[in-house]
């Protein structure tokens, strides 16, 4: 039987992730030290670096408290698609531009370009999106409202990679009315394979 961790471990922990993520947030990835943080909360610095003892744990934990997702665990499967979709893509929406994951994104996104704990930790938080995603497309199919032929997968990518490039790649605006043309073009494509 696993002992439970000291609560006193716990919170300051927690603590620190909270100031490390608002460093990140305000000065960027780079930011993000030992040092830094131990400035910020007065834990000492043989403390943090016994919770994380390289610079790249300590921003990939402030990474994983950033991704945090805003909403409820499981995804809305009642129909019909639009409104499903529109349902579960208005959290990425919420997500991408009222919270902090929307801020650190683009430096998660450049971390991952050469650190595997980074990867893992963006993999972990695109996967779960698309996975429900998916789980949405196959309440579709199962009531029949789309074909069995529809390629999910690809328009799960679709449904979650157009917000992020839209807002942080292209900079534009995700708002409740692109939210709606998006979602009635994924729907129109999963209509499309009908004969």
């Amino acid at each position: 039987m696993t002992k439970p961790e000291d609560p006193r471990l716990t919170a300051t922990r927690d603590y620190a992730l909270e100031n490390s993520l608002e460093i990140l947030m305000s000065d960027g990835l780079l930011a993000v030290t030992h040092n830094a943080v131990s400035k910020a909360t007065s834990i000492s610095r043989s403390t943090l670096y016994r919770h994380w003892p390289e610079v790249s744990d300590l921003r990939n934990a402030t990474f994983k408290k950033a991704t945090t997702p805003p909403g409820p665990t499981e995804s809305q499967t009642n129909g019909p698609l639009h409104a499903d979709l529109t349902w579960l893509l208005n959290f990425l929406v919420i997500a991408l531009n009222d919270t902090p994951w929307g801020q650190v994104a683009p430096q998660i996104v450049a971390s991952a370009a050469t650190d595997c704990d980074a990867q893992e930790v963006l993999a972990g938080f695109i996967g779960d999106r698309l996975s429900r995603v998916e789980e949405v497309f196959h309440a579709a199919v199962n009531r029949n409202e789309i074909p069995t032929s529809t390629p999910i997968s690809d328009l799960a990518t679709m449904a979650v990679s157009v917000p992020y490039f839209r807002k942080l790649i292209a900079g534009l605006d995700i708002d409740a009315k692109w939210l709606d043309s998006h979602v009635s073009l994924l729907c129109k494509l999963a209509n499309s394979t009908k004969n």
